[in-house]
């Protein structure tokens, strides 16, 4: 005999079912007020009280309750069933029924697969489904709730929510609203969202991190009806993330081989300004290559849709520097036009010596050209500020090694209200050499004087030459410049070649530098292979040049300015070799305070 219950013992189980359809209630209540309840509801025993929980069958149980009310009894079969197996019960029930919304079957499987720890083979199986209707449900979870609501309420279709499935969470609830509000069919929400993708091919960045994304077309189209196909990035701000990095990437890797990289946008506005030899926008061959010594030299690195990563080279960033070396180039090229035509009217009724032909007129014409425009850069401030630390030791150095001349530049300094520009900390390192003695670092006027009457009279001259020597490192640029020239400081004594010098240059700019000192010309073939290494296998060849002449060969970038001092000349000592041992050692490797 079918065992029954009254339907006010019988309450709601876990449900994955979510909603129910008012017509196709409407149609079951009519089925049951003709025939009654024929197929009996599944329910479990709830401990400790005279409830039994629905475990399959709530449509019937609610259509019962709707037309005969609480007391009518309920055919049920009882079962004593856990929570897991419940709901796998509740679920089998409703898949081969009336069918469960795909968003909730979606939760469902996420809250069977949790329970069993993440074994989909076994979910499956307690759900009676195949493998791949498990995957095809758990990938709608990809979904945001109102996407689920909408589906499970039948607002949308289910090749909507597959399509919605694979956009970015924060995009979906904008989408779903334009689909609802506009009654947009799958095939168009389709074509819509390609659109915005981004195609895979299209990527500069490892794609490899792509193959288990949400978000890769492919896993819709492998899963799901509705999809965009294969090869599409659905999540267009994390394509356009991943390839900033890519392109941020690309420029970190130039920063050995040019002064300026610019990473351009759309939003930019950028128009790229190409550095030539030759050309209508040219600067010549010399210019060209002082250029590349320039710090406005330099390349681009896209960040726009279409050049992805694409690197322009050898462009410069100085509009108006730029047009002053064409236009001086332009010049040149026109004078040495009008020479070559000068030369060859004066030439048409005299015979032609060697060397003086046609061919002859033009090689002078062009070194006329070359010479007429010389080159020029913009130097580096790293370069700039390395030259100041160099000219600075330079300077004491040269004081140390003239001692009338000190003389006078203390005297001058003293006279222009400039004694502050001594500096006490490089004096300071040179008493202790010089007069044997060592103290404390703070000390009155008191202490000095007792350390002054210590020291030794016959290193009382060099003692004041290191006080003059110290304003070396206190004047500010003008002044020190001034005071080179006043010393007469040969840079050729002084500069060294060697790794530190070199690593402030790019790659860029260590050509123009090789160009400049003959370096280039010195290596000959061997000097494109050099060029094409690696920056610090390029500087170690440039070290290391055969027969050239590295001791009193100096780069201009490390020469300074010329200019006349004093309008009756100099007087005193120009040799600097008297003390230099005692400068060497003095005033190399000292602490040096801020320039002024």
């Amino acid at each position: 005999m079918q065992p029954t219950l009254p339907i006010r013992l019988i309450v709601q189980g876990k449900n994955p079912r979510e909603y129910f359809d008012p017509d196709e209630m409407a149609e079951l209540e009519e089925g049951i007020r003709a025939v009654g309840v024929l197929e009996p509801i599944v329910v479990r025993p709830i401990p400790g009280t005279e409830l039994f929980e629905i475990i399959a069958g709530e449509r019937r149980w609610r259509a019962a309750k709707n037309v005969f009310g609480d007391d009518y009894d309920m055919p049920v079969v009882i079962k004593d069933a856990s929570d897991e197996t419940a709901e796998a019960m509740s679920v089998i029930e409703n898949y081969h029924r009336a069918a469960m919304s795909p968003a909730e079957e979606a939760r469902a499987a996420q809250r069977q697969l949790m329970r069993q720890r993440g074994d989909k083979e076994e979910t499956a199986r307690l759900m009676g489904w195949s493998p791949e209707v498990l995957e095809r449900r758990l990938a709608l979870m990809a979904c945001t709730p109102a996407v689920l609501k909408a589906l499970t309420t039948r607002s949308i279709q289910l090749g909507h929510a597959e399509l919605l499935s694979g956009i970015p969470p924060e995009k979906q609830g904008s989408v779903l609203a334009g689909v609802l509000a506009q009654k947009v069919p799958v095939a168009v929400l389709k074509s819509q969202l390609g659109r915005y993708a981004r195609r895979l091919s299209d990527a500069i960045f490892d794609t490899a991190q792509c193959s288990r994304c949400a978000h890769n077309s492919a896993r819709q189209a492998g899963l799901f009806t509705e999809s965009l196909g294969e090869g599409y990035c659905q999540h267009p701000s994390h394509f356009e993330e991943l390839t900033l990095q890519a392109v941020q990437a690309r420029a970190d890797a130039l920063r050995d081989e040019y002064p300026v990289i610019r990473i351009v946008n759309v939003s930019d506005g950028f128009t790229p300004l190409p550095l030539t030899a030759e050309g209508d926008l040219g600067v010549g061959a010399p210019q060209y290559t002082s250029c590349q010594g320039c710090q406005s030299f330099g390349c681009t690195v896209s960040a726009m849709p279409g050049s992805y990563g694409e690197v322009s080279r050898s462009l410069c960033f100085d509009a108006a520097c730029n047009s002053q070396k064409v236009a001086l180039w332009r010049k040149a090229q026109r004078d040495a036009q009008a020479a070559v035509t000068e030369a060859a009217g004066k030439g048409a009724t005299k015979p032609t010596a060697k060397g003086t032909g046609k061919a002859g007129q033009k090689a002078k014409a062009r070194h006329k050209a070359a010479a007429a425009s010389a080159p020029a850069n913009q130097t580096p401030q790293r370069v700039v500020a390395h030259r100041l630390t160099e000219w600075r030791k330079w300077l004491a150095k040269a004081l140390m090694a003239q001692p009338q001349r000190s003389q006078r530049v203390l005297i001058a300094l003293v006279l222009a209200g400039r004694g502050a520009d001594l500096r006490e900390a490089q004096f300071r390192n040179a008493f202790e050499r010089i007069a044997g003695q060592t103290a404390p670092a703070a000390f009155g006027v008191r202490g000095g004087l007792q350390r002054a009457d210590a020291a030794p009279e016959a290193q009382l001259d060099r003692l004041l030459q290191a006080a003059t020597a110290s304003a070396a490192f206190g004047v500010n640029t003008s002044d020190l410049e001034l005071l080179l020239n006043y010393a007469e400081v040969d840079e050729g004594r002084y500069f060294q070649w060697d790794k530190e010098f070199l690593d402030l240059f790019t790659m860029s700019e260590l050509e123009s530098l090789a160009a400049e000192v003959g370096l280039k010309k010195a290596m000959g073939a061997g000097f494109k292979a050099a060029r094409a290494s690696k920056k610090q296998e390029f500087i170690t060849a440039l070290l290391k040049v055969p027969g050239f002449s590295y001791q009193g060969t100096v780069p201009a970038v490390m020469r300074y300015p010329r200019q006349p001092i004093l309008a009756d000349g100099l007087e005193g000592e120009v040799d600097e070799g008297e003390g230099s041992e005692v400068t060497d050692r003095t005033f190399d490797r000292q602490p040096e305070p801020a320039m002024a």
